[in-house]
């Protein structure tokens, strides 16, 4: 018998993925990995505010912006930045990407349960979310390495996008600025994504009792059309 306890799938997700799997169909709880996810999150991007050198952030998220400022222009604007308080940034940078991440995983759960709908498995909202949740939780690991990196190394002109040691950009020498297509995307995406992208898709077949393949292609499925419109994009 499974142990459906929080403590419980906290331990088996990452050692016994078909015991957790099981017990979070039977009793669904996303709040647990959900809180885990924020607050690390929340952790590194209120961390990396206040050792970054905040006028040289600014200068550069301007010149990323594609706004068309000229030096003047632009040093004037990270002046008046500068009027707000540092620990104030360390907020604005944290509670979005809270509610990023939720509104995220709210609408993967729309979609599995869109394709429950259509194949008629009888899977609820509430499972699929606690799904998503327990699955993304080696998303941590990324979030504990920017930690340590951002405490290990001169992190005044680090961009955002070299925050993370174990992202595609810094293991493949993708140079985030002059990333294109498929490019962007692994920019965006860390090892642990193909460790929770794995687990969603054992997960998906433990819930569904469906084959490999096709919990492979109704998980990898949004990823492979995201992939394809960024390809089409490149090439324009």
């Amino acid at each position: 018998m499974s142990d459906s306890s929080s403590v419980g799938v906290l331990s088996n997700i990452f050692t016994a993925p078909l015991q957790a799997f099981a017990a979070i169909k039977e009793r669904p709880n996303p709040w647990v990995p959900l809180l885990g996810i924020i607050l690390s999150i929340c952790v590194v991007q209120f961390t990396y505010t206040q050792v970054v050198d905040l006028p040289w952030l600014i200068d550069w998220q301007l010149q990323q912006g594609g706004a068309n400022l000229t030096d003047e222009q632009r040093a004037q604007a990270v002046d008046g930045a500068m009027r707000i308080p540092p620990l104030a940034y360390g907020f604005i940078a944290a509670v979005p990407s809270a509610i990023i991440i939720l509104i995220v995983y709210a609408i993967i759960a729309l979609y599995y349960l869109a394709v429950s709908f259509a194949t008629n498995d009888g899977i609820k909202y509430g499972q699929w979310l606690a799904l998503i949740a327990w699955c993304s939780l080696p998303s941590v690991f990324g979030q504990i390495a920017s930690l340590v990196n951002l405490m290990v190394t001169d992190a005044r002109f680090l961009p955002p996008q070299a925050l993370n040691p174990l992202s595609f950009a810094s293991l493949l020498g993708i140079d985030p600025q002059g990333a294109r297509g498929v490019e962007t995307i692994l920019v965006q995406l860390d090892v642990t994504a193909l460790w929770s992208t794995v687990l969603q898709i054992l997960g998906y077949q433990a819930f569904t009792q469906r084959s490999i393949g096709v919990a492979t292609v109704v998980v990898l499925g949004p990823l492979a059309i995201i992939v394809l419109i960024a390809s089409l994009w490149a090439l324009l």
